[in-house]
C-alpha cells in the first residue's frame, strides 16, 4: 500500500484548514477513487448543480429500482447499544428475515472492553488485528462513544501506520468540515475541541491536536450512517470516499443501504444521462420543520428542494396564516414529544409512569390534533401523525394487544403518503407482522369476538396480498439479490404454502383480496380510498 506523504504528520498551531475547492478539480483523484467502486454505469464527479462544491454524476441513464454502485468502505463502524450486530462483519445475528427463519447465535462481547462484539471467533480475530487492538482501550474508556468518533480514532492510528494511501489522504483533506461555522458557535466549538483533543490524547499525541480537532467534524459531515434494509435508524457510520460526493434533496433520486459490510446505492427513481444523484442525509419520514433543523444543524445548510417547497405551501393553503402555521408547528413538536416519552416509558417502566397507559396517549395525540386546523381536522397524511400511529401500534405490540395495534399501524401506514421505496418496504412489514399474529391465535380466542374484525381467512388473505405487494416492492428498493428481498419473499412463500385456494397474481385472487381487505379497512375506520390495489 502507498504511503501518504501528502497527509499532514504535525501541524503547527497557525494550521488553517484549506477551503474546500472542489474534489472536480482534481481530476485524477476522482478517477482513483471512483475505480474503488463496482458501478453499474458510467460516474462522474464534477461540480454540484444541487449545491456549492461537487457532486456525483451518472453519465448513463437510469432506470427507476436499479443499482447504480456498490462499493467497501474505507472504515465503518457501530454505533453503542446495538449488541446484535458484529463489530467486523457488521451482520445482524437477530435478524430472522436475512439470515432464514432461525437467528443466528448472538454476538459476543470482547472480553477487554466489553463493547465491541464478534459473530465469530474469525471476526473477533480478524477485526483484532485491522482495527480492534487499537480501540479496544478507548471502548473501555469511552463506552458511549459515536461511531463517527470512533473512526477519527481509526483514522490516527491508521495515519500513524502508514494505512492511509496518498490518495485517501489527499480526498480525506479535501472533504468539507465546516471550520468557520463551528469555530463561530462557542457552544459547538467546545465540545468538537474537548472531543479532538481526546482522540489526540488516545491516539498518542503524535499527529497534532489541530489536525484531528479538523478530522471530527469532517467526519460528522461526511461519514453516511449504516442503515441496514430491514432498520427503519441507523446503526452505524462508515466513511465512503465517493459516497461523500452525493448531495443532498428531501426528495432524493437514490438512497443507499447497507448489506454486511457493503454500501449499495440504488435509483429511487429515473436519472437520466448527465444527472446528478442525490440522496436523503437525514430520515426522509420526518416532517419539514424537523428535516431543516437537522440539516441546519448538523450540515448548515438550508433545503430549498422541491418538496420543501411543496409541503410548506401546503401548509399555508391550510392554515392561512403565520400565528396558526406557528401553533401547527408546535403541535408537531408536542405529538413528537409525547411519543418520546411513551417510548422511554414502554423501554422503562415505572421511570415515567404517566405515559404508560397508551390509551391516555392516544387520547393527549387527538387533543393535541384536535384545532390546529381551522376548517378541517388534521390530515392523516401529515407528519408526525403517521409515524406517531406506527409507534403506537408497537407500544400496542409490546402488551399483547393484536387488535389496536393492527387498527393503528393500518391507520399510520395506509393513510400515510408513502407507496414505495424502502421506508415502505419496512413500515408494511410492521403492518404484516401483526396480520400475521392473529393467525396463531386459537379461532375462539376473546380477540374474534369483536364481529367486526374480519376472519381468521380473510385477514391471511390480506397478508398474502401485503406481501405480494411489499415484496416486488422490495425487489424494486433494494434488489432481488438482497438478502431482505430474498427473507421477505421466504415469507411469502411459507404463508402460501398454508393458504387454500388462488394465489397472488392471478385474477381470483385479486378479488379475493379486495373484499378481505374492504373488510379490514372499514374496521379500521379507514376511507376506500386509502386501500391498496393488487
Amino acid at each position: 500500500m502507498d504511503t501518504d506523504d501528502n497527509f499532514p504528520q504535525d501541524v503547527g498551531e497557525d494550521y488553517v484548514h484549506r477551503p474546500r475547492e472542489g474534489l472536480h478539480k482534481e481530476p485524477a483523484l476522482c478517477n482513483a477513487i471512483l475505480r474503488s467502486v463496482t458501478s453499474s454505469v458510467p460516474l462522474s464527479i464534477r461540480s454540484s448543480t444541487i449545491s456549492p462544491g461537487s457532486g456525483l454524476f451518472v453519465d448513463q441513464t437510469v432506470e427507476e429500482g436499479r443499482e447504480i454502485y456498490r462499493s467497501e468502505p474505507l472504515m465503518s463502524a457501530i454505533d453503542a447499544g446495538n449488541p446484535p450486530f458484529c463489530h467486523h462483519c457488521l451482520r445482524d445475528t437477530s435478524a430472522a428475515v436475512e439470515n432464514g427463519s432461525e437467528p443466528l447465535s448472538q454476538a459476543k462481547a470482547c472480553m477487554g472492553c466489553r463493547v465491541a462484539r464478534f459473530c465469530s471467533k474469525k471476526c473477533q480475530k480478524d477485526a483484532w488485528a485491522k482495527f480492534h487492538k487499537d480501540e479496544c482501550s478507548v471502548l473501555k474508556n469511552v463506552p458511549k462513544i459515536k461511531a463517527e468518533h470512533l473512526l477519527v480514532h481509526r483514522l490516527i492510528f491508521w495515519q500513524q501506520r502508514k494505512g492511509i494511501t496518498t490518495t485517501q489522504g489527499n480526498v480525506i483533506e479535501m472533504l468539507e468540515t465546516h471550520f468557520n461555522d463551528y469555530s463561530n458557535d462557542g457552544e459547538r466549538n467546545a465540545e468538537i475541541l474537548d472531543k479532538g483533543m481526546a482522540v489526540h490524547k488516545a491516539t498518542g499525541g503524535k499527529v497534532h491536536a489541530g489536525l484531528t480537532w479538523r478530522m471530527i467534524p469532517a467526519f460528522r459531515t461526511n461519514c453516511v450512517r449504516l442503515r441496514p434494509a430491514s432498520k427503519k435508524e441507523s446503526v452505524g457510520a462508515a466513511l465512503d470516499l465517493v459516497t461523500t460526493t452525493i448531495n443532498h434533496s428531501c426528495e432524493p433520486n437514490a438512497f443507499v443501504f447497507f448489506e454486511g459490510t457493503q454500501l449499495r446505492v440504488r435509483s429511487l427513481k429515473r436519472i437520466a444521462a448527465g444527472g446528478e444523484i442525490s440522496i436523503c442525509y437525514i430520515d426522509p419520514t420526518i416532517d419539514t420543520v424537523r428535516r431543516q433543523s437537522m440539516l441546519n444543524r448538523e450540515h448548515f445548510f438550508d433545503c430549498y428542494c422541491s418538496r420543501c417547497k411543496g409541503e410548506e405551501k401546503e401548509y399555508t393553503t391550510l392554515l392561512k396564516t403565520k400565528p396558526r402555521i406557528d401553533a401547527f408547528h408546535k403541535a408537531q413538536r408536542a405529538i413528537l414529544d409525547l411519543m418520546s416519552s411513551a417510548v422511554v416509558a414502554a423501554k422503562y417502566p415505572g421511570l415515567y409512569p404517566a405515559f404508560e397507559d397508551i390509551g391516555g396517549v392516544e387520547t393527549q395525540i387527538r387533543t393535541i390534533t384536535q384545532g390546529a386546523f381551522p376548517s378541517s381536522s388534521w390530515p392523516d397524511h401529515i407528519e408526525p401523525l403517521p409515524s406517531a400511529r406506527m409507534s403506537i401500534a408497537d407500544l400496542h405490540m409490546g402488551h399483547g394487544n393484536l387488535a389496536p395495534a393492527l387498527r393503528s399501524a393500518l391507520r399510520g401506514k395506509l393513510m400515510s403518503c408513502r407507496r414505495s421505496g424502502p421506508e415502505f418496504v419496512n413500515e408494511m412489514m410492521d403492518v404484516i407482522y401483526i396480520l400475521l399474529a392473529f393467525g396463531n391465535l386459537a379461532v375462539d380466542d376473546a380477540v374474534f369476538e369483536d364481529k367486526a374484525l374480519p376472519s381468521p381467512p380473510d385477514l391471511c388473505t390480506v397478508a398474502c396480498g401485503y406481501l405480494y405487494e411489499t415484496c416486488q416492492e422490495a425487489g424494486k428498493a433494494f434488489g432481488g439479490d438482497a438478502a431482505y428481498t430474498k427473507g421477505i419473499c421466504d415469507i411469502l412463500a411459507s404463508v402460501l404454502a398454508k393458504k387454500p385456494g388462488e394465489k397472488p397474481g392471478s385474477e381470483g385472487f385479486a378479488k379475493e383480496f379486495a373484499i378481505a381487505q374492504a373488510g379490514l379497512t372499514d374496521w379500521a375506520a379507514i376511507p376506500s380510498s386509502y386501500r391498496m390495489m393488487l
